[in-house]
């Protein structure tokens, strides 16, 4: 595979690893190359690259056609398969190969000119390297991303998948004046459906729609069997200490993390990695990668949705915090816990029993899902 430098495009070079890796980086062993893995991240397709130790890295892109180059210096290939694997977004695939200097290439061909709009540089506890490639005019690549189906579903609708808590015989949290958690948060869900499904863009679906309880495992496997995007599970919290009031936002923290590898064994979860082997090592290090990246992307989510439901609702102090719940725990979904605020607070359950006001963080929740799938963001790589 012979990439020339007559098509380079624009300028675009990029040397990443230089603050984590010295000078004799080069003459180390070489570092290997043990996974590949491509998914969507909102409006941008991030590619992921796992390695057993800190690489340097040099990257480009090439016009006529289009393709986004990637060299790691001092690397070896530990790839199973046949030189190439399965794209998604802009990405259509990519394709790699050993090049006789040492040098392990890694080419993505594009569906349209498109740009770095994020870059992490690992670190060496977590080595991989993590870029966001978002197409320079999203609207290029729309008729193709309309012939294709991503994992089963259509690209250009976003499955999002919501989900109020407790329900039926589990009450969840009771008010100070006797307002039922899950009374509130069914009504909060049904108003942000309403929301989202009035933009046209999204298909959205529901663990409970009436007065009924859905064990947990049912709740994260319905939103796995949907190939959701997105779920988000909407609650109200309580507090012995009256004083505690306003909303926060909960993603899977470390520990439940591992939770979640062993549920993944126990709950017979089975990862899509696409055309990518399954077995073996490769297979372990793509749901890995596949997990990590799930996380990341259920973060962003997050503090997308943290400056929203601000212009609505009172927040919690450190409004974004981490937990093992067990409905943030699928390995392949982007998930966030809402609580929509403290139950035992006065003010707050006030508050919460206004449908008015639940409108409102409805639509806050609605607009930083169009935030998170629309239009790429600027964010500065990891030291």
């Amino acid at each position: 595979m012979d990439v020339t430098r007559r098509h380079l495009a624009l300028g675009g070079l990029t040397l990443l690893g230089a603050q984590a890796v010295s000078g004799r980086a080069w003459a180390d062993a070489p570092a290997a190359v043990r996974g590949v893995l491509v998914q969507e991240s909102g409006a941008a397709s991030r590619v992921t690259v796992a390695l057993d130790r800190l690489a340097e890295a040099r990257t480009f892109f090439l016009s006529a056609p289009d393709r986004f180059v990637i060299d790691l210096a001092n690397s070896r290939l530990a790839l199973a398969g046949r030189g190439e694997g399965p794209g998604a977004g802009v990405v259509r695939r990519y394709r790699y190969a050993q090049r006789p200097d040492g040098i392990s290439r890694l080419v993505l061909d594009l569906e349209a000119p498109a740009s770095v709009v994020r870059q992490e540089l690992g670190s060496r506890r977590a080595p991989e390297l993590s870029f966001d490639i978002a197409p320079n005019a999203p609207m290029a690549v729309a008729a193709s991303a309309a012939r294709r189906e991503t994992n089963g579903r259509n690209a250009r609708r976003r499955t999002i998948v919501i989900d109020p808590g407790h329900g039926g015989r589990d009450p969840g949290a009771i008010g100070v004046t006797g307002v039922r958690e899950k009374d509130v948060v069914l009504d909060a869900a049904l108003k942000l459906r309403d929301a989202l499904e009035s933009r046209g863009r999204y298909h959205v679906l529901l663990t409970r729609d009436a007065d009924r309880y859905v064990e947990h495992a049912d709740r994260v496997q319905y939103a796995r069997a949907q190939h959701a995007d997105l779920f988000i599970s909407i609650h109200a919290d309580s507090n012995s200490n009256r004083e505690a009031a306003g909303a926060s936002v909960y993603t899977l923290s470390e520990r439940g993390a591992a939770r979640a590898q062993g549920m993944m064994a126990s709950q017979n979860w089975d990862v899509d990695l696409g055309d990518a082997p399954r077995n073996g090592v490769v297979g372990d290090i793509l749901v890995d990668l596949t997990q990590r990246e799930t996380t990341n992307r259920s973060a962003q989510f997050a503090q997308t949705v943290i400056p929203q439901l601000r212009q609505v609702a009172p927040l919690l102090r450190n409004t974004h915090r981490n937990a093992g719940y067990f409905v943030l725990l699928a390995p392949d979904v982007p998930a966030v816990l809402i609580e929509t605020g403290f139950l035992s607070n006065v003010a707050d359950e006030r508050r919460l029993s206004q449908p008015r006001e639940r409108e409102a963080m409805a639509e806050a929740m609605a607009r930083a899902v169009d935030t998170y799938f629309i239009g790429p963001q600027m964010y500065a790589a990891r030291a």
